[in-house]
């Protein structure tokens, strides 16, 4: 005779073992899907961010072209209509000065006096209240097409080396009177540097007025180097304050605020045409 009891005790355990077995296939089942969906949306991050770094890389890149055709259309001597002959002006006292723009194409010229930002040699003050060149991410003009990019240039006339006294004069002039054999003012050969900060706003949850904030700090490294001297003179606890290091710098402060962008510099040599530099 056979036991009902024991039976249904086999059963009993078979139905418990079959039920343990279902949950850990769904357990499994929930772990892949999860660690498919995570994987899925870091490979979108990472597919994002590339997409954004090229873009931003771009728009840097476009900004020097844009520089560089209209310079050459408009470049011929020293004339402070193109931004090659505002920034190189003869004289000492230019040299170390931010000149910012916003490059803004949907504008017929690439640079206007009117619209820019002139700072003085140390970065703390403007020019004759020069300070419209700022780009607006909240302006819908300031934005380059449909990139929703915004490109903000820096230019700075640069010194040149102290061992060659003469590396201002054109080729032919004479060092002592510091005029020409034709009579005229000897020709300035000048370096300069630009720099182009492109930015994606959109990408960042920060409002319109922190990251306008950070457009307006210094952007050339001459005057980052000094103006970092001089916050860590004044503030001995520099290291553990994240803080103080967006003061010196667009690009730490764009970073701070988790804004994606891009900035290229290039170096420039103003030589006037038929003019051999003799440095």
């Amino acid at each position: 005779m056979i036991s009902t009891s024991k039976s249904q005790s086999i059963k009993s355990s078979e139905s418990g073992a079959v039920l343990i077995v279902v949950l850990l296939m769904l357990i499994l089942i929930t772990l892949i899907g999860t660690i498919a969906i995570q994987r899925s949306s870091t490979d979108l991050k990472l597919a994002t961010a590339s997409q954004v770094n090229k873009l931003t890389f771009q728009s840097s890149d476009a900004a020097f072209n844009k520089l560089e055709k209209e310079d050459r259309s408009l470049g011929k001597g020293n004339s402070v209509d193109n931004i090659r002959g505002y920034v190189t002006r003869p004289g000492k006292e230019y040299v170390g000065r931010e000149v910012v723009f916003c490059l803004r194409p949907r504008t017929n010229k690439f640079f206007d006096q009117t619209k820019l930002t002139e700072k003085t040699s140390d970065g703390t003050a403007y020019i004759s209240g020069k300070k419209n060149g700022f780009c607006n991410v909240g302006a819908a003009e300031d934005y380059v097409g449909e990139s929703r990019t915004v490109t903000q240039m820096t230019f700075a006339k640069t010194k040149t080396n102290d061992a060659l006294p003469y590396s201002l004069e054109g080729d032919k002039t004479y060092t002592d009177d510091q005029v020409s054999q034709t009579g005229q003012t000897p020709f300035e050969c000048a370096n300069f540097e630009v720099y182009a900060t492109s930015l994606i706003p959109a990408f960042s949850n920060e409002s319109t007025a922190k990251i306008n904030a950070c457009l307006k700090t210094i952007n050339t490294d001459a005057l980052k180097d000094k103006c970092d001297a001089k916050v860590k003179a004044e503030n001995t606890d520099y290291a553990t304050r994240p803080e103080l290091f967006v003061k010196c710098s667009i690009d730490a402060c764009l970073e701070s605020l988790g804004v994606p962008y891009n900035t290229q510099m290039q170096a420039y040599k103003s030589k006037p045409i038929g003019v051999r530099c003799l440095s």
